[in-house]
């Protein structure tokens, strides 16, 4: 199993946090950011197509970009970005796109849209 030293940043979380603003609004109808974590909903989770709430804190988002640094089940362009953000602590690639696949693999455990 392989394991890795990742520590995500406040500043970086915030910046992730702000650029999913913009990325995520094609699949949630609501996002509201606090101190503590951030609040989603997806109107249309699911088979059952029906709404349900997500809370990710700091800690959920860390997570998140670990598992997709260690999958690598994303293009070139993205995981240029996680690369830099993990291996070099630089969030400065990470856009409104690459900021939704991380929100959706935080609230989903994957990347479902897009």
């Amino acid at each position: 199993m392989i394991q890795i030293h990742f520590i995500l940043q406040r500043a970086d979380y915030d910046g992730i946090i702000d650029m999913a603003g913009y990325g995520i609004k094609y699949w949630a109808s609501y996002m509201c950011s606090e101190d503590d974590g951030c609040h989603f909903t997806d109107p249309e989770h699911g088979d059952e197509r029906e709404s349900k709430d997500f809370f990710i804190t700091p800690a959920d988002v860390e997570q998140a970009i670990a598992q997709l640094f260690l999958k690598r089940s994303l293009n070139g362009y993205y995981m240029s970005a996680i690369d830099r953000l993990v291996l070099k602590g630089d969030s400065s690639e990470i856009g409104s796109d690459i900021a939704d696949a991380i929100i959706q693999q935080a609230c989903f455990g994957e990347v479902i849209y897009g």
